[in-house]
């Protein structure tokens, strides 16, 4: 079972293909348990979580432009997962000089949505948004808001009117002043 209603995804994807950023904000917030949880499933690789969560967000952006919405046999959830795990196995076969990642059943992978587990990554997630909120500045917070979204720094900074080294500073500073309040931010 999906946790959001489908009428409520249709809507966000529509906003979404109309490049409306608030409605991605929101798909990223809501998905981001699963793309953490795909990233995971490949568990020691040569890139950082950072960048295999910045994958995931493209992943995650291309899905909603390319779903289809007429049929009714995948749920966008299903179909956003399977993006997200092409494209980071795509990634490190390219890194890994094409070794074999081992694809996994489509079928297994929606069996082993767990739905409580999802809610209370949520729920962690948005607590750590809170806590950002209230604890970094407005442009560190902009800046932790694009990099979640998988904005690099280059993309950052053109958003942001800024330097690429302005940016690469708010990083710094906002995940220590996370890490210090937070703890482990890894998962951001």
């Amino acid at each position: 079972m999906d946790l959001y209603k489908d009428s409520d995804i249709e809507t966000l994807l529509q906003r979404c293909r109309e490049h409306d950023n608030d409605a991605f904000d929101q798909l990223v917030t809501r998905y981001t348990p699963m793309m953490r949880k795909v990233i995971c499933s490949f568990g020691q690789v040569s890139y950082d979580f950072g960048e295999l969560f910045s994958e995931a967000c493209v992943a995650l952006h291309t899905a909603t432009q390319r779903f289809d919405m007429d049929q009714s046999e995948v749920t966008f959830g299903l179909y956003a997962r399977i993006c997200v795990r092409n494209r980071i196995v795509d990634l490190l076969r390219i890194s890994e000089g094409d070794r074999t990642v081992t694809d996994r059943d489509v079928e297994q992978m929606a069996e082993e949505d767990n739905l409580e587990g999802r809610i209370a990554e949520r729920e962690t997630f948005e607590r750590i948004l809170a806590s950002a909120k209230l604890l970094l500045s407005d442009y560190e917070y902009r800046v932790l808001l694009l990099h979640i979204q998988g904005y690099n720094t280059s993309a950052i900074a053109e958003i942001l009117s800024r330097t690429p080294k302005s940016v690469d500073n708010a990083k710094f500073r906002l995940f220590r002043r996370l890490r210090a309040e937070i703890g482990d931010v890894s998962k951001i």
